[in-house]
């Protein structure tokens, strides 16, 4: 198969309907299909020409990785526009400096960085749009937009799903710019690569014709799942997710969150095959394999049989799922102890060789690519993949090249067999007076293995009066840990080249290192060493008093400070959890976090197990065991059976219920969140009855879960209130498809969670949110939590009016009454915001207009 461009590869995507691309927020994970995600880009080609944004011109994207970013980059592609990626952990300085070098026509921003920091000097637009497009294209019938930019999104995707199918295609050819990446900190000024059609193709193809001569075998495995955490920004991580996934039918999933436990979590609940990464998540997910199994570290016997090592290991491989087998790295160096130890455990690791981060040996060169090392070592690349230059700078541009050579700034050599070994950065090298060559990585593999140091950097420091420079080692420890000793360990171990001369203990939370690929600023290194510079701080909204000043405004926040002076909800806590877990990417448990009393406790919290912190210690004494068997095919069959049959119909014999406002259920497909006022145990039944059957068929009900105190906890109570209470447990979660929700215990994160697995299962949401029955029939107010729901899941809120139920059976009552009832459905709402409480009173309004 010919590929002559990128396009080629996009017109193979919309031939089927499986399953592409999945998010997953922190609360609910959203799902595109492969049409899916050809519709959304070629409705964002028209949107790119009706805003007049031509071929040739640059689009920023600034977002997270999420679907919508894939179906901008191909929208940009369709229409020649050039796409310029930015990580969107840099800073906004860093942004609008790389905004002006290309002259961006439009910025593309994703929902976790700080839009309003850009100003308005260009077009912002934010990438949920997109979904928002896609939503209003599938469903047209559903229109919840409230507010003008909503709106704006519903009018305009009417006017690009129109254009959509006749927008022409400019003229792109394979030396059509398709990309320009930046820099993301690692050098001064920042400098763009310009990749063409040409050379990303000659990337991609290679990998195409031999995927394809193996593409049989794999079908009993499919779907393949990829969890891709690199960042799309890195040319190797959009290839694992825009470009190699198809070619197996695959599946990737991108999260929001990167701490182990919700990794781990994800792997295992989405039967995920292929975990991508930078090797930095594969050195965090080492820790907490080790702590929660530490017969990881116990090498196997020497010879043993691949499928004896398996079952040695079973209990890891049990942790991650049994269809989880590979890792893929890229972007940064690959210790090759990490390496060894995954692959120690029985899992695969595949290096990806980007010639700006790769170490270790990479094998041989794909076809097309000649490699050949210069005198001084470096290798040197000739081929299609490889770059014409720099953006706007020829001076660079004729730096980087030698008859036609482009030095990668990698040092490197080929072995007997012909495997190209990359042994570390050109740059970074530190040649000592001896004339003999230092590799960084080597002194830090060794400095890293000594107890009590939890990372390390090594930089050439110039010997004063000298051009030649010494081994230095910057070295973040435990407390406790005496740097002499650690130096000693590490010389006794190093070549006496290699040895380190001086040590000095880094003052900061972490070493000063890139966003993304999390590469070491070695320079800020060695102008700290040298007294130039400040220690460097860590990204503002990253550190522990910029995430507390985002929920506690304009207080004085220290050490001392209690929780309860932040004056914060009980829902606000769980946010604060969140926001705190993506800031330093660990993972809290939420027992710990409620019995937090101070500033000084949430700082322990974020601190990693290796310097004596509680984070990723996660204990599963108050884990809430939602039901999942009450949704399995034997138990719907059952329920659908017995509601209409004889549960309900005993229900109308005491409740005679007038139905009003079904009518507002008409064309919306689902799922939503039906938010009723509280008066009797007949208000769940009321409501099915009420309901056609194709949703009462996908309702789940929550029910308060201290509700079910003997069932949760039977140690506190007899055997016979056990029994009781857990046969009730039981027969709601069957018949009324019931889930526990906690009220005044820990487990919200975990609520949420599981709430929006159950709305991306299709299932609509039950919910009272006054949180009980009522005296007299009376509305009483809202809760926030139903707020929060609707909000941060992103579901329509359908507000459900009951009365009279309460004179069907009141809640001191033993035996119901004959008596008339009314429920009532509203419109569905859309509610936007933090505010959760004041979204509830709008649901409560709702609810008392009906």
């Amino acid at each position: 198969m010919v590929r002559r461009t990128l396009i080629d590869f996009f017109d193979d995507l919309a031939a089927t309907d499986a399953e592409f691309l999945a998010y997953d927020d922190g609360y609910r994970t959203w799902s595109w299909t492969y049409r899916d995600l050809a519709s959304a880009a070629r409705r964002f080609a028209a949107r790119l020409a009706a805003h007049g944004i031509a071929s040739g011109a640059a689009v920023v994207v600034w977002s997270e990785n999420r679907p919508e970013w894939v179906a901008a980059l191909w929208g940009a592609l369709l229409d020649g526009v050039v796409l310029v990626p930015i990580d969107y952990r840099a800073s906004a300085d860093f942004l609008q400096r790389v905004a002006g070098i290309v002259d961006a026509k439009a910025i593309l921003v994703g929902n976790l960085v700080d839009a309003e920091s850009l100003g308005n000097n260009r077009e912002i637009w934010t990438l949920s749009e997109i979904f928002r497009l896609k939503a209003e294209a599938t469903n047209q019938s559903r229109d919840h937009a409230q507010s003008r930019d909503h709106a704006q999104a519903r009018d305009d995707a009417r006017g690009f799903r129109l254009q959509a199918e006749d927008h022409p295609r400019p003229d792109i050819g394979p030396d059509t710019t398709a990309e320009i990446i930046f820099t993301s900190g690692a050098t001064a000024e920042p400098k763009g690569v310009v990749l063409t059609h040409r050379n990303i193709l000659a990337n991609i193809v290679p990998i195409e014709r031999e995927v394809m001569k193996y593409r049989k075998w794999a079908r009993p495995f499919q779907p393949i799942r990829f969890l891709n955490l690199l960042p799309l920004s890195h040319m190797f991580g959009q290839a694992m997710a825009t470009f190699v996934p198809p070619m197996l039918s695959g599946l990737v999933v991108f999260q929001r969150s990167f701490a182990p436990d919700d990794v781990i979590r994800q792997i295992r609940a989405r039967r995920i095959s292929v975990l991508v990464c930078v090797p930095k998540i594969l050195e965090v997910l080492k820790e907490h394999v080790l702590h929660v199994a530490p017969e990881a570290a116990v090498p196997a016997p020497e010879g043993m049989h691949w499928m004896r090592r398996w079952w040695w290991y079973r209990r890891i491989h049990r942790l991650f799922g049994l269809k989880f087998w590979a890792m893929v790295v890229g972007a940064a160096p690959l210790d090759p102890e990490l390496e060894a130890f995954w692959g120690r455990l029985g899992f695969v690791v595949v290096q990806g060789y980007p010639f700006e981060a790769a170490r270790g040996a990479v094998g041989k060169p794909i076809a097309g690519v000649e490699v050949k090392i210069a005198d001084d070592g470096e290798i040197l690349v000739r081929g299609d993949n490889v770059t014409r230059g720099y953006f706007n700078a020829p001076e660079e541009t004729r730096a980087a090249f030698s008859d036609g050579w482009f030095h990668t700034g990698d040092i490197g050599e080929f072995d007997d067999k012909g495997q190209l070994h990359i042994r570390g950065r050109k740059k970074e090298m530190i040649v000592t007076p001896e004339g003999l060559n230092v590799f960084p990585e080597d002194v830090e593999r060794v400095l890293n293995a000594v107890p009590g140091v939890v990372e390390s950097a090594v930089v050439g420091a110039t010997v004063p009066g000298s051009s030649t420079e010494r081994v230095q080692a910057v070295l973040r420890i435990a407390p406790g840990t005496d740097v002499d000793a650690v130096v000693r360990t590490a010389n006794a171990q190093l070549q006496d080249h290699q040895k380190v001369r001086a040590a000095a203990v880094w003052p900061g939370d972490a070493l000063p290192r890139t966003e993304g690929t999390r590469k070491l600023k070695r320079r800020e290194l060695r102008n700290w060493i040298a007294g130039a510079q400040a220690p460097p701080q860590k990204a503002k909204g990253r550190d522990l008093p910029s995430v507390l000043a985002r929920f506690a405004p304009g207080r004085t926040i220290e050490p001392a400070t209690t929780i309860d002076e932040l004056g914060l909800s009980s829902l606000e806590r769980v946010e604060l959890m969140m926001a705190l877990e993506e800031a330093f990417q660990v993972t809290i448990d939420e027992a710990r976090f409620a019995s937090a009393k101070t500033v000084a406790d949430l700082d322990a919290l974020t601190q990693p197990l290796e310097t004596g912190g509680a984070a990723a210690v996660v204990s599963h004494a108050d884990v809430i065991d939602f039901p999942s068997w009450n949704r399995t095919w034997l138990a719907r069959t059952l329920r659908r059976a017995s509601l209409p049959t004889w549960i309900l119909p005993v229900g109308r014999i005491f409740a005679r219920v007038t139905v009003t406002g079904l009518e507002h259920l008409e064309g919306v497909t689902g799922p939503v969140i039906f938010a009723a006022n509280h008066q009797s145990h007949f208000d769940t039944p009321a409501i099915l009855d009420s309901l056609p059957p194709r949703w009462r068929d996908r309702v789940t009900t929550a029910m308060a879960k201290e509700f079910f105190k003997a069932h949760f906890y039977p140690e506190q109570f007899g055997r016979r209130a056990w029994f009781t209470n857990s046969l009730n447990y039981y027969l709601a979660s069957l018949f009324f498809n019931a889930f526990p929700l906690p009220q005044r215990e820990a487990g919200t994160r975990q609520t949420l969670r599981y709430i929006g697995e159950m709305l991306s299962g299709g299932w609509s949401i039950l919910i009272f949110p006054e949180g009980h029955r009522t005296e007299h029939g009376e509305i009483d107010r809202f809760l926030p939590g139903v707020g929060m729901i609707a909000s941060r899941l992103d579901v329509p809120v359908v507000p459900v009016r009951l009365e009279g139920l309460d004179k069907v059976l009141h809640h001191s009552w033993r035996f119901p009454a004959v008596a008339p009832a009314r429920v009532a459905f509203g419109a569905p709402m859309s509610l936007k915001g933090n505010d959760y409480a004041d979204l509830a009173r709008q649901i409560e309004e709702a609810v008392k207009q009906l």
